[in-house]
């Protein structure tokens, strides 16, 4: 028999959502079992039990209960009215049970907005009581959920407790909003911020974890597989992935492409598992692309092993779009997309700042600072961030290790010594996992020659290329080159394409699937990490080492060939001084010029000689990172979120979302439509230089929350910046 309240407007009683939460609470628990003696709080889990025990029991009020049925809207928060069930319990902190009552929703300051005097025109509740009272008519019902209470702490704790009688009729203002008042207070006074501040955190993220998935049908956190070695069978394991194997602690692992470096890294990840396995492990990438790839790369390998969809999850701006492409179902990728920014999949390939805008506090971070509890830290290519994301990404290492017991591995082929310093020193690493030169000679695929000039002095020598059997790969500095480069090359080979970011979501995504079966790509930087492609000979135009073996390292990735030829132009365009340091650059020229065969051990000692002065004219820029961001993190206020979105924090670090004049009618067609994801396909990112240099030019329009950019684009070129729209809407 049940209680016929509903919790939900699918109809879900308050006692099945309820038992729903207590079973994600259940496995979260088995995930993280020694969280309240980290943070000093011995009862922390039989605190959260009872917290979600009578988190809703508000919501048996009438008006409450109207609004699910389709009345009109309730205009009090049900949070408020379950805080005097509370008083039911025989022992233990019910003001801290209270506060996690109150809070699973709202935090503090907007709570506060209920208190006070309903005279002041701020005050925007209405009396308590009157609310409480409607809550009157059914708590017959709701006694048969009291009821099992006995039972559920038995069944959680092995200790069955009975509950209190509590008369509502008695209870007033006062029992809730002592527990704002007192908060508050608290939070003002440093001492007991601190004391507060973790159980806050945890307890909040806990709360929110169990309810949000319970509420999401979904009845359990997953685990990482205890071993991997079913999921990764090899007859043997190279130097570095056995070492991996065999490593406890924090690591740095600097080895080369085909190397085995993810399995190593996932090998690292699984043997530093917390005593109860079930930490989560984060693999951080720098690009969107090759994020896609590792997700249904290890998604293929890890699913088979679980009854479970979402062992992986995929985090990034736009991954809810590239969800909804690479699933048929709409309901599994929906399903994927909102387990993702829950703990829920052990397994997370994202951007580093997945996790660095949970330290800025925006709503929800504490269900991702739990989440980052005693987890394991995959940074990979760590040197392909600008200076300041390093210093995050840096700070944010140092947090999750020195705070929240995670655990972090630095991996790289070709890693500059001062960045690999300044993580070891930080963070105390002292396992270096690196190969010997007789094994990384076997490495050995590339050899090297300076061409005199730019790449317009070559493009015939490239058009010879092309006339053979191999496939070319370019690579420019900056889009307008590659543009102009590509318009000189692409008609030798039909099967040719050019790829960079001014690319809609949508052609990018196309050019993305074709690139490994090419016979030429004209690409950007967006190519360095980004794809597991395998071309036969590359032409570049010059950049700074690291960059360099990033983009060479798409050249005889397979090792087809004993060795592959790589060309580097000894002159870029003008545009080039924005993009690189042009020591770094005059500094890899002189280096590779006394070079042929591009042995990985040359790479690594030229790297360091290349960055000896660190990060040159960023290294400012780092080193107030390194001093700011640190306060930021110890700003985090529980049962507080920042006053800040995720776009404002996005708006920090990412490019500006426009959508080519030529998709206008197309793109509002589908948001009035209501299919956003087929809208996202329409848009692309424009620098924030660009941005402002466009809009001053009047080149920049507004439509439903959308920009629009005024330039010409074809789906061969992408956006040309410099040519308006001759078919531009006129505003």
């Amino acid at each position: 028999m049940t209680s016929g309240i509903k919790a939900k407007t699918t109809g879900e009683t308050l006692e099945a959502h309820t038992f729903a939460c207590l079973s994600v609470f259940s496995s979260l628990r088995e995930c993280y079992p020694d969280i309240g003696e980290k943070i000093g709080c011995p009862e922390f889990y039989k605190t959260i039990f009872n917290a979600l025990f009578f988190h809703d029991f508000g919501k048996a009020a009438t008006g409450f209960q109207e609004q699910l049925n389709g009345g009109k809207k309730w205009h009090y928060r049900h949070e408020i009215l379950s805080v005097p069930f509370v008083d039911a319990l025989p022992t233990g902190d019910t003001d801290l049970v209270k506060l996690f009552v109150l809070t699973h929703h709202k935090d503090l300051r907007e709570l506060a907005r209920y208190t006070g005097d309903p005279e002041d025109e701020l005050f925007c509740g209405s009396p308590f009581k009157e609310y409480l009272a409607e809550i009157i008519p059914n708590l017959q019902k709701l006694s048969g959920i009291l009821k099992e209470y006995p039972r559920l702490m038995n069944h959680y704790f092995g200790e069955p407790a009975d509950l209190r009688p509590i008369d509502l009729t008695q209870c007033t203002d006062e029992s809730w909003e002592h527990i704002i008042q007192s908060t508050s207070k608290c939070l003002r006074d440093d001492r007991c911020k601190q004391r507060l501040k973790y159980v806050g955190i945890f307890g909040k993220g806990s709360i929110n974890t169990c309810d949000y998935l319970a509420s999401g049908g979904v009845r359990k956190v997953l685990k990482p597989l205890p071993s991997l070695d079913a999921v990764f069978t090899y007859p043997t394991y190279t130097s570095i992935q056995q070492r991996c194997r065999e490593t406890k602690g924090d690591a740095i692992v600097i080895s080369p492409t085909g190397s085995g470096k993810t399995e190593a890294a996932l090998f690292w990840a699984t043997n530093n598992l917390n005593q109860a396995k079930g930490n989560r492990i984060f693999y951080l990438l720098p690009y969107t692309a090759s994020i896609n790839a590792m997700y249904q790369r290890l998604s293929g390998r890890l699913t088979p092993y679980y009854k479970d969809d979402g062992c992986v999850s995929l985090l990034h701006g736009k991954a809810s779009y590239y969800l909804s492409k690479m699933y048929d179902d709409a309901k599994e990728s929906r399903f994927l997309r909102d387990v993702a920014k829950k703990i829920y999949s052990p397994y997370k390939i994202m951007t580093p700042y997945q996790s660095l805008k949970h330290l800025f506090y925006i709503k929800g971070y504490e269900m991702g600072l739990l989440e980052m509890y005693q987890g394991s830290f995959i940074l990979d290519e760590i040197h392909a961030y600008d200076a300041r994301t390093v210093g995050l990404i840096l700070s944010m290492s140092e947090f999750v290790k020195n705070k929240l017991d995670a655990r972090i591995l630095l991996m790289s082929a070709t890693l500059p010594g001062f960045i690999r310093d300044i993580f070891a020193d930080s963070l105390g690493i002292s396992n270096l996992l690196t190969m010997g030169k007789p094994e990384l000679s076997g490495y050995t695929r590339h050899e090297c020659s300076l061409l005199d000039g730019d790449i317009c002095d070559h493009i015939e020598e490239i058009k010879n290329t092309l006339r053979g059997d191999e496939k070319v790969l370019v690579v420019c500095n900056t889009v307008k080159q590659a543009q102009r480069v590509y318009n000189s090359l692409k008609g030798i080979k039909p099967s040719s394409r050019l790829l960079h970011s001014r690319f809609t979501l949508g052609d990018r995504e196309k050019i993305e699937r074709e690139v490994d079966s090419l016979d030429l790509l004209v690409g950007t930087q967006a190519i360095e990490v980004s794809l597991d492609i395998d071309y036969d000979v590359c032409y570049t135009e010059p950049a700074p080492i690291d960059a360099l073996v990033q983009r060479f390292g798409r050249i005889n990735r397979r090792r087809r060939e004993d060795v592959c030829r790589v060309y580097v132009f000894t002159r870029g365009s003008e545009q080039d001084r924005f993009v690189y340091d042009d020591l770094l650059v005059e500094r890899t020229l002189e280096e590779l010029g006394d070079l042929d065969l591009l042995h990985e051990w040359v790479l690594q000692d030229i790297t360091d000689k290349i960055y000896r002065n660190g990060f040159g004219n960023d290294e400012k820029l780092f080193r107030d990172v390194r001093k700011t961001f640190p306060r930021v993190i110890e700003e985090i206020i529980p049962f507080s979120d920042a006053e800040r979105t995720d776009d404002d924090f996005y708006r920090l670090f990412n490019s500006f979302e426009v959508v080519p004049e030529k998709f206008r009618t197309d793109y509002l067609d589908h948001i009035q439509a209501g299919d956003f994801y087929g809208a996202m396909q329409y848009t692309l990112p424009l620098s924030r230089g660009q941005y402002h240099r466009l809009k001053e030019e009047g080149r920049i329009s507004t439509t439903e929350g959308m920009l629009f950019v005024n330039a010409r684009y074809d789906s061969d070129l992408g956006l040309l910046v410099e040519e308006r729209d001759p078919g531009a809407f006129i505003d």
